[in-house]
């Protein structure tokens, strides 16, 4: 039992250390990764884990979970990029080591007040980042004058990881909005949910924080100026407004007044916004304009970037059915797609698919696209069968995420997504809990 006590406690801070830098960096992910991994092999308990999934009932959220990993290692086999493979492999590790860990934690020793306390540890962190990140904007613009040094990629300015360009010079990047916006949708929800949702009582001071958290969340998602981003916060927000105005009694005027004055607000942010900070605006300008066929084949805008994207994955996808190109050739089979059909600047840049979905099906086939949607769709219909809204929230917010972004394809996406999925889908359904 001591042993046990000890590896959970270290776990614990690990997972801690894994929720504050998080929202930051990714250097701390992979040795976070490592150390856990070694904790789980010093303290060699395989039998006792196994029959703790099962304990916990969740033997069946194990094997979904644990497939999609498994899927990609069987695309190894058929992969002629090996080098892309393994990186592949090295991206999506969180998506096997997250359910052999949690999935067999004692809910004992990693009680509800535990895993509740993760959640807000990344919620503070991710609220601490968009504090930092306004306040350099405002330093910058107080030197510049240029309002538009507080939106998009100029509102991130902490590195994330080394990046090499095509000369092969490394240089500092920064989380990409879209992923940010993610976080922050995410802390913002689960913010809301803490406050006026969770049965588990918070502290004083925590109500006071996530209340204050939630308008910096709100105006950071908007700065952001992901367009995915903004979409999905209001729309989790109309969820969130309505179930609270109709919890007690059903209030249908109160509901109608509240749907016209949020669409009206989005109606205005999207149609008469200033496009140098409102990619809303841009995005509706970019696929209303006529374009010559030059234009068509040099696309500029990120909007008609992706829809070129998801036409030559949606065709190179059927094209190498079923079992699709292997771990690591995805990118290659869609370079040469852009190279044989004249999109130079996609060429160029080496385009991904902008959608899991496509990219998966590309990557490992039917089965590794049908893992895919068994991954979201069996713990949603848990979800929604048992009435767990933060679960239910988060898996709206990724699912609609995945479909412009290829997120599994980069450690900002796989390793937020593949824990939160397993810290929740316990959180949900463990046997002690229920």
């Amino acid at each position: 039992m001591e042993s046990l006590k000890r590896e959970t406690k270290i776990n614990f801070y690990l997972l801690a250390t894994l929720m504050v830098t998080t929202p930051f960096t990714l250097f701390f992910t992979l040795p976070i990764a490592i150390l856990l991994i070694i904790n789980l092999i010093v303290h060699w308990n395989w039998k006792e884990r196994k029959a703790r999934i099962s304990q916990n009932r969740l033997s069946s959220f194990f094997i979904v979970f644990i497939s999609f990993y498994l899927i990609y290692l069987i695309g190894m086999l058929y992969t002629s990029n090996l080098k892309c493979g393994l990186s592949n492999l090295e991206n999506k590790l969180w998506f096997l080591l997250a359910p052999m860990l949690l999935f067999s934690m004692d809910p004992q020793l990693f009680s509800k007040k535990i895993r509740q306390r993760l959640v807000l540890i990344f919620v503070f962190s991710t609220l601490a980042m968009a504090l930092f990140n306004i306040i350099y904007s405002f330093i910058e613009y107080l030197q510049y004058r240029n309002p538009f040094l507080f939106f998009y990629e100029q509102a991130t300015h902490i590195p994330i990881s080394l990046y090499e360009f095509k000369t092969g010079a490394p240089s500092w990047r920064n989380m990409h909005p879209t992923y940010l916006s993610m976080y922050v949708t995410f802390a913002l929800v689960a913010s809301l949910y803490y406050l006026y949702f969770s049965a588990t009582p918070i502290r004083r001071w925590k109500r006071i924080v996530l209340i204050f958290g939630i308008g910096i969340l709100f105006v950071y998602n908007y700065l952001l100026q992901s367009k995915a981003g903004i979409i999905i916060l209001f729309f989790v927000i109309l969820i969130a407004a309505l179930y609270l105005i109709n919890r007690i009694k059903i209030q249908i005027l109160k509901s109608i007044s509240f749907v016209l004055l949020l669409g009206g607000f989005v109606f205005l942010v999207m149609h008469y916004g200033s496009e140098s900070m409102n990619r809303m605006a841009e995005a509706m300008k970019d696929l209303s304009n006529e374009r010559t066929e030059e234009q068509l084949r040099s696309p500029i805008g990120s909007t008609s970037q992706r829809l070129v994207a998801w036409k030559i994955a949606f065709q190179q996808s059927v094209k190498h059915l079923p079992l699709g190109t292997g771990t690591g050739d995805a990118i290659d089979v869609m370079v040469e797609a852009y190279k044989e059909q004249g999109y130079k600047n996609l060429y160029d840049d080496r385009l991904n698919p902008h959608n899991q979905y496509l990219q998966t099906l590309l990557t490992v086939g039917i089965v590794g696209f049908g893992i895919l949607i068994l991954y979201f769709g069996y713990p949603f219909y848990h979800a929604f069968k048992r009435k767990k809204p933060l679960l239910l929230a988060f898996i709206l917010i990724i699912t609609l995420n995945l479909m412009t972004e290829s997120m599994f394809e980069t450690g900002s996406g796989a390793n937020f997504i593949a824990f939160f999925m397993c810290l929740l889908t316990y959180d949900s359904f463990v046997a002690e809990e229920e």
